[in-house]
């Protein structure tokens, strides 16, 4: 005679746990860039803890300027000396902050990013989302500003390839409108002269340095202009 399926078979996937359990676990910790304000890009680690005293994190990487949530994913029942060695050997400058902030950013970015067509990473509305705290009232709405002075600014800072940056721009083209965004791209993200976009262009011109040094002088910069 076959045994019944239990409730507690059902969650033995880790991600079948995050979808249906971790609201259930206390938020352990936070963390964040600390320069995340400044690059625009934002990476995001929650902690829950377990009754095991083991811990499952999630860790969401925001771009708060353009595209929302760029990758997202987990790991689960881990102890807190691996916590500490995926923060050391992976990140750098992380600050523990309150859970709301990072909270108010992951969803500041994916709402100002779908404005413009670009959907969170596949992960985030399949599993990591189910890892944080409902999006209503209980959450204090904070104030996150999103692009720059109100528009998409897309910086491709390695994530893209080539083919994906120029998909990327077409679609602020589309959607932003004519003179309604800017792009930064690296030296080889070749648009084509075929191309008229109209928004406004700047060229990262070298693996070596440092991308966020793009905010610092921004009349330095190398700006192009589209051929006529």
């Amino acid at each position: 005679m076959k045994k019944k399926k239990t409730n507690q078979q059902q969650f033995v996937t880790p991600e079948n746990y995050i979808r249906t359990r971790a609201k259930l676990l206390p938020i352990y910790k936070c963390f964040i860039n600390e320069d995340w304000e400044f690059s625009g890009l934002a990476n995001i680690l929650i902690v829950r803890k377990h009754v095991t005293n083991n811990l499952s994190l999630c860790i969401y990487l925001v771009d708060i300027k353009c595209l929302g949530v760029k990758d997202t994913f987990y790991k689960f029942n881990i102890s807190e000396e691996d916590v500490e060695i995926i923060l050391n050997e992976n990140f750098d400058k992380m600050l523990e902050v309150s859970y709301d902030l990072v909270h108010n950013i992951i969803y500041a970015g994916v709402d100002f990013a779908e404005q413009f067509g670009f959907k969170p990473h596949k992960n985030f509305y399949s599993i990591t989302e189910h890892f944080l705290e409902e999006d209503n009232d209980d959450i204090p709405l904070m104030e996150i500003s999103c692009g720059k002075d109100g528009e998409p600014w897309y910086m491709n800072s390695g994530y893209e390839t080539p083919a994906r940056a120029r998909q990327i721009v077409q679609q602020l083209e589309k959607i932003a409108g004519e003179g309604k965004y800017k792009y930064v791209l690296r030296e080889n993200d070749v648009l084509g002269h075929e191309d008229k976009f109209e928004g406004e262009k700047y060229y990262f011109n070298s693996d070596d340095e440092d991308f966020n040094s793009i905010f610092e002088e921004e009349g330095e910069l190398d700006v192009e202009e589209d051929e006529e």
